[in-house]
């Protein structure tokens, strides 16, 4: 009986996966079509014989698979790379043996009863029939199988086809893909391992085309499948976000950003090579190499990443990289990038065998030479983070923050920051430790283990990183304009239990770092601004200073008050106090970090936070004054013959609902969030050099108007014998008229906008998000 339900089932799941509606898929070639093709390996031995370093990297594989012929694999790891280094090797030599013992080591999984190698999940009700491990295993196998196709004989090839399709194939499907028995959907464990699991199994399906007479239906429907997980919108209900943003951003860190990309990237790769039809699309998935590469970091001994929630800080993108490339997306940045990370531990992905085959040219390597070619900014409107740097030179200045969801391997760190300087982590994210220790969700996904500012001792619920954040974070309105750049996040949603209204923004001029937080508790507390830092932290006066090896950063609070500059804390009662904290450092819970906390002198239900970060040290800090009245906030900064003042309109932080926040700012009329005048040392404010709003609708003095819309935007607007250039970010609909100064036109980025009447009128039309 049990048989005939087997049978049976089978009719079903071809009958499911089929829908009436699948077709065949035309094969290019006989096998071996894969990543070890006749074309691929053609291609790598060219660039053997012209290349040392590919010469090089085929005779470490090659010793690889002559170990490998006599020595028993200890674990699955062992024995993929085992094949793997038989299949390339037997490619290359045409010597038969390496095809026999990739065929014996195929037979190592054949001859298992369950393919399963995390057998907790055997004991699940209902059981889990597929793990992470049988994703790679399917994937090697079906490389490893095509590769050595004419080395077996027909009834050997029907023999690994049926072990591959029993193994591990209709246990995925049936997991993650049949209707008729499914226990997955595209969200379940995540946003990884649908991609990792039936990914594997649709390169295994690919592989075994010419053996399985249901192949075709199985690709069609993972290929179907991919559409519907790249383009994923969560689920609300669930509380779960959403896979990628529309520019590529990934909802999680970096290294799990890799893994998910990866498994798609390795069926598309697959598909590509073996068909002459296109897979299906997946655009947003189109700008997902940017978010590796503008999450890099790079220093004069490597590289290093954006390490939020469970990230790593050596982790890259690099697998996914290599599978578009493998691809046919052939980017020169991609293998700047590559080049970047290699020597990262385990980001070497061209020592793999499958890969090797896709070597890049001297032509190709000459190009990449030349660095990414992006932007030193990056924005994720949509999931919430954002990145700055002062160039894409090695151990540059580079400031990275996340706003956004909180779940699973996302943190509790809404607003959070990290600031890196000359090669080196200064401001950091704590990190987090292996998942089993009680420290993991005890302290490194929680808030206070990250740079945010708390009520009480309180800011998201220890919960959301189970249950999630119902209401998300964001990261938005991110201004570039040459030595001025200003990014807005805000991080009320995860909060919204303790905070009314929790903003946090970064205006970067300069030399200086100014991190603005805009608060507002539900009811009074004692507010703290906390700070993680690597190395060691010193407190002289005013000014603390973070110092980890020769890279260091003034750090100079300057609202709600400064730090005394000397005497005991009980002394000044009024001013801010800084106390110290004890976590836990990344990946090794069982040693203490320090970290900074500084107090608010007053329980209060709102605050603002202003503090100034300044690379380099106190030894080339600007001089910073700071002024106080009932409307505004005001920071002076003088810096490099330049003076800028900027101002904080208290108006205009919500506390007013049917009134617009018309404010003096220093003789400006404006309803600016901020605004920013730079001029000379010893000029005036009055004739900025160049000045910036950020939230605001007008600004005018004397009669004359300097900006004039309807809708609140971020403009950034320089004076130039030309006209000046200006920078505008806003509504999606947007009418902004800028005064002319004389000039016959201004240049709105990189476009000249023509002056009548001594105006320029700039209209912009975009799609709502």
């Amino acid at each position: 009986m049990r048989d005939v339900m087997r049978r049976v089932h089978g009719l079903v799941l071809a009958a499911c996966l089929i829908g009436g509606a699948a077709q065949a898929q035309t094969l290019r070639s006989g096998h071996p079509y894969l990543a070890f093709s006749d074309r691929h390996i053609a291609q790598f031995r060219a660039r053997v014989a012209e290349d040392p370093d590919a010469k090089a990297a085929w005779s470490r594989a090659h010793g690889q698979a002559d170990e490998a012929m006599t020595r028993k694999p200890a674990n699955d790891r062992e024995l993929n790379a085992a094949l793997m280094d038989l299949a390339l090797a037997y490619r290359m030599t045409g010597e038969r043996r390496y095809a026999d013992r990739a065929k014996a080591l195929l037979d190592v999984y054949a001859a298992r009863p369950n393919w399963v190698t995390d057998k907790p999940l055997l004991a699940r009700t209902p059981v889990w029939n597929s793990d992470l491990g049988m994703g790679t295993s399917a994937y090697v196998y079906g490389l490893t199988f095509d590769a050595i196709h004419d080395a077996l004989a027909p009834a050997e090839r029907d023999r690994l086809a049926r072990a591959l399709v029993k193994g591990a194939i209709k246990p995925i499907l049936g997991d993650w893909v049949d209707g008729a028995e499914r226990i997955h959907s595209l969200d379940t464990m995540g946003h990884n391992w649908f991609s990792h699991i039936v990914f594997g199994a649709g390169v295994a399906a690919i592989a075994v085309k010419t053996e399985e007479p249901q192949a075709d239906a199985w690709i069609r429907r993972i290929d179907e499948a991919a559409e519907e997980w790249a383009a994923y919108d969560g689920s609300a209900i669930e509380t779960k976000p959403q896979h990628f943003a529309s520019n590529g951003a990934f909802v999680e860190s970096i290294n799990y950003a890799d893994f998910a990309v990866e498994g798609y990237l390795r069926f598309k790769r697959a598909w590509l090579d073996a068909f002459t039809e296109k897979p299906a699309p997946t655009p947003r998935l189109d700008g997902v190499a940017d978010l590796f590469i503008q999450n890099l970091y790079p220093t004069g001994v490597g590289a290093l990443s954006s390490n939020f929630g469970d990230g790593n800080p050596t982790a890259s993108g690099a697998h996914a990289l290599i599978n578009l490339w493998a691809s046919g997306d052939q980017k020169p940045r991609y293998l700047w990038y590559l080049d970047q990370v290699r020597s990262n531990p385990g980001q070497d992905v061209w020592s793999e065998p499958e890969n090797m085959v896709q070597w890049p040219s001297a032509k190709a390597r000459a190009e990449a030479a030349r660095g990414p070619d992006l932007p030193t900014r990056w924005i994720d409107r949509d999931l919430g983070s954002a990145t700055m740097r002062s160039s894409w030179s090695p151990d540059a200045t580079y400031l990275a923050l996340r706003s956004g969801f909180t779940w699973n391997h996302n943190h509790a760190d809404a607003g959070s920051f990290i600031l890196w300087h000359k090669g080196k982590p200064l401001l950091i994210d704590s990190g987090n430790s292996s998942y089993s220790r009680p420290e993991y969700d005890g302290y490194y996904r929680q808030s206070v283990a990250h740079n945010v500012v708390t009520l009480d001792g309180k800011a998201e619920p220890a919960s959301n990183t189970y249950d999630g954040s119902h209401f998300p974070g964001r990261v938005d309105h991110l201004v570039d304009a040459g030595d001025l750049r200003f990014v807005w996040a805000d991080a009320t949603g995860p909060n919204a239990s303790v905070f009314e209204r929790k903003y946090r923004s970064f205006l970067w001029l300069g030399d200086v770092i100014l991190v603005i937080d805009d608060l507002k508790g539900w009811q009074p507390g004692q507010f703290e601004w906390l700070l993680h830092y690597e190395g060691e932290a010193k407190r002289q006066g005013q000014v603390i200073t973070v110092r980890n090896g020769d890279a260091e950063v003034a750090v100079q609070p300057l609202f709600p008050q400064t730090l005394p500059d000397g005497g005991l804390p009980t002394d000044y009662p009024e001013l801010l106090r800084m106390a110290q904290g004890v976590g836990l450092r990344d990946h090794a819970p069982d040693e203490a970090q320090p970290y900074l906390r500084l107090q608010a002198p007053d329980v209060s239900d709102r605050m603002k936070f202003i503090v100034a970060l300044t690379p380099n040290g106190p030894a080339s800090a600007p001089r910073i004054e700071r002024f106080e009245t009932k409307d505004y906030l005001m920071v002076r900064l003088h810096q490099k013959g330049q003076v800028t003042d900027v101002y904080f309109n208290l108006l205009a932080d919500g506390r007013i609902r049917h009134r617009n926040a018309n404010a003096d700012l220093g003789g400006w009329e404006t309803d600016a969030y901020i605004l920013a005048l730079t001029y000379p040392e010893g000029g005036t404010p009055q004739k900025p050099e160049r000045w910036f709003v950020a939230d605001g609708s007008y600004l005018r003095r004397e009669g004359r108007v300097e900006l004039d819309s309807l809708s609140k935007a971020f403009v950034v607007r320089t004076a130039g014998k030309r006209g000046g250039e200006a920078s505008i970010e806003g509504q999606p609909v947007l009418a902004v008229r800028l005064g002319c100064d004389g000039a016959r036109s201004i240049t709105v980025e990189g476009a000249a906008a023509a002056c009548e009447r001594d105006v320029a009128l700039v209209r912009r039309t975009r799609a709502a998000r």
